[in-house]
């Protein structure tokens, strides 16, 4: 009796499966993306059994077996079960998409992961569609916390972040060597940072470890492989439970981002005879923030201000910042310490610039060239969206002289880690090599023509608005972390590099390494 029944479960899921498939794709086959080469495809399932872990060398194989990497076409055409997926992995043709065909690709797939992970709110800025909102919470994000302006009045909030880590490792070290982990160290920096940018406060410790492991969660379930996405069944279904899992991480993102700014509201806002809010305006332009402003600005435009784009902003800028920035400082402190001799030197350019009697604070990253040599080979070898945010065509588009067509609905990854190590563009590209970009060298000529080598951002409207804010961040991290301690490896064994599974692509082992103060930074260490 029992077989009988497992037997008939086993029927009906594939007369559902072959009518979800009839469904599908009848008639659909008149549609086509020219002739850009395509492995064999399964029904329903599309390419999505050819995937595996981690999704972005997983892809990079497919496209050089099947003709569309290195010395073929340069674009891999896939199915994820309904839906037509690009793989872009030609500098050229992504050059072109981003600009040519910019508006046209500017668009964001609706994934319902993604819509799940929003419930009732506004989707992040990286997500939203394109259209007047993505405008309006962009220039919202660029006016009121990533113009160079108000980067330059938050410096000092940066410094006084990287003050607190290095006191805080100082505290764990003083009596001898200890064990850091060099993601949680960043990481808590990172979220102070933007913290003070968002709301003018600190996180507690336990409050900095709740945001992470939210944040985590929401990268792993918007991941362009969530097979929920792609395939109509397990949504009905709902195997793994992903629906309720979502919907109660959308509720831990709504409350997260309410108590920020009913917070912000009861502490600094009063309550005039009449009722109404106002902001206490004795705060200087220094101690701005982002809620404070946009409440200020709710007050004149409720509808266009209301709570929902308020955390809408302050979601995007913390979870997009630091899982981002504390991942690059992580990959950079491993790169630097399976290759001792370039930590030398930093710390050489470090001392001569900035010395021993004070810490380093932001306004001298502009001194340090190879400490951004580091930090922009590190992005090169390891950039944190390997894929980018997946883009969508809105309309046709015709790319490559016309040899190839992209059509409307497909959605576009470009394989930004493959690109930037191609040997064809980059001399020893596993290599690391800061020196490399010590003359400006994330251009190449290719004929008459320059081509983009490096877009570890993005490019076109679709870019990372928090490019600037990135590297400022990482920036006075990792001079702060050499100036003042001296890292080693945790044995004699090399770091382990492998990638992670993930959006952000993370290390597979979290970084741990051996801190130590450096002997003459002990006084500086003990004052701050």
């Amino acid at each position: 009796m029992a077989m009988e029944v497992s037997f008939s479960h086993a029927l009906l899921l594939a007369s559902l499966l072959l009518l979800l498939y009839l469904l599908c794709y009848r008639g659909k086959n008149s549609s086509s993306n020219g002739n850009i080469p395509s492995p064999p495809a399964l029904p329903v399932l599309g390419h999505l059994h050819l995937l595996k872990k981690p999704l972005h060398r997983s892809l990079a194989a497919l496209a050089v077996r099947h003709g569309g990497g290195r010395g073929g076409a340069g674009l891999l055409l896939l199915r994820f079960g309904t839906r037509p997926v690009l793989l872009v992995s030609s500098p050229a043709i992504a050059e072109e998409c981003f600009t040519v065909h910019d508006v046209a690709l500017a668009d964001r797939p609706g994934l319902a992961s993604r819509r799940l992970l929003s419930g009732d709110e506004c989707p992040s800025i990286a997500g939203a569609s394109y259209g007047p909102a993505w405008r309006h919470l962009r220039r919202i994000a660029n006016v009121h916390a990533l113009s160079a302006h108000r980067l330059s009045l938050t410096t000092s909030a940066r410094d006084a972040e990287a003050r607190a880590m290095a006191r805080k490792l100082w505290r764990a070290t003083r009596l001898g060597a200890a064990a850091v982990s060099v993601k949680l160290t960043a990481y808590e920096y990172v979220a102070n940072v933007i913290m003070a940018m968002v709301a003018g406060r600190r996180m507690a410790e336990d409050e900095v470890l709740r945001f992470k492991a939210m944040t985590e969660a929401g990268f792993a379930a918007a991941g362009a492989a969530n097979r929920h996405d792609f395939l109509p069944l397990l949504r009905l279904l709902d195997f793994g439970r992903t629906r309720r899992r979502l919907a109660g991480l959308a509720k831990e993102r709504y409350e997260f981002g309410q108590s920020l700014v009913d917070e912000y509201r009861r502490i600094h806002h009063r309550h005039d005879a009449g009722g109404a809010a106002t902001e206490d305006t004795t705060s200087t332009p220094a101690q701005r923030t982002v809620i404070g402003d946009l409440l200020r600005q709710q007050e004149g435009s409720p509808e266009l201000y209301a709570d929902v784009v308020i955390r809408t902003i302050c979601l995007s800028l913390l979870q997009a910042g630091t899982d981002t920035s504390s991942s690059t400082i992580e990959w950079a402190m491993a790169l630097l310490l399976n290759n001792p001799l370039v930590l030398v030197k930093a710390k050489e350019e470090i001392d001569v610039i900035v010395g021993t009697s004070r810490l380093l604070e932001e306004r001298d990253l502009s001194c340090l060239p190879y400490l951004h040599g580091i930090i922009t080979e590190t992005l090169r070898m390891y950039p944190i969206a390997p894929h980018l945010a997946p883009h969508q065509a809105s309309s046709d588009c015709v790319v490559a002289g016309g040899r190839y067509i992209i059509t409307c609905g497909t959605m576009m990854l470009v394989d930004v880690y493959s690109m930037q190590r191609d040997p064809t563009l980059w001399s020893d590209p596993d290599m690391f090599m800061p020196e490399r970009f010590e003359v400006d060298n994330d251009i190449a000529e290719d004929g008459d023509k320059q081509m983009v080598r490096i877009m570890p951002f993005g490019m076109g409207r679709r870019k990372c608005p928090g490019e600037g804010l990135a590297w400022r961040t990482v920036g006075v991290a990792l001079g702060v972390m050499l100036q003042c301690f001296r890292w080693e490896r945790m044995g004699k064994e090399e770091v382990d590099m492998r990638e992670g599974s993930g959006f952000t692509m993370p290390m597979a082992m979290p970084l741990m390494a051996i801190c130590q103060p450096h002997e003459e930074m002990n006084e500086i260490l003990e004052r701050i």
